[in-house]
């Protein structure tokens, strides 16, 4: 229909074993194979390969994000805020939150890199 655009389509080409695999999860979830990936996707732990190449886009993103969110807030503190169409300003709420969410998902997951090592005792001292 003119004037409607489709949501994007993502695909993959899994081995024959990864197929079965995925196709067995999904039947064992009881979900449609589309809602069984979009969580599988987005609610599964990130794995980040320790590339430099990968740190380095996690760490342009983050001051991509920073910049953008020191820019709204001068705008909104001068009160120049350039007006957004609904549609503008629901993009840049989803693009900030999807990024924002990224990163503290990705932080949870390498928290063990950075946290403080507690002794056994300490983590549980009815043992």
């Amino acid at each position: 229909m003119p004037g409607q655009h489709k949501n994007a389509t993502i695909s993959f080409r899994p081995t024959e074993y990864e197929r079965i695999q995925i196709e067995t999860r999904i039947a064992m979830s009881g979900m449609q194979k589309r809602q069984y990936i979009i969580r599988a996707c987005i609610y599964s732990n990130i794995i980040v390969v320790g590339k430099k190449e990968n740190i380095q886009r996690i760490v342009d993103a983050a001051k991509e994000m920073q910049q953008t969110m020191n820019d709204i807030k001068e705008q909104l503190l001068s009160g120049t805020v350039p007006s957004l169409s609904d549609d503008g300003l629901e993009e840049l709420k989803a693009e900030c939150t999807a990024l924002a969410t990224t990163i503290v998902d990705i932080l949870n997951g390498a928290a063990y890199l950075f946290q403080n090592n507690t002794t056994k005792e300490n983590q549980n001292p009815a043992e």
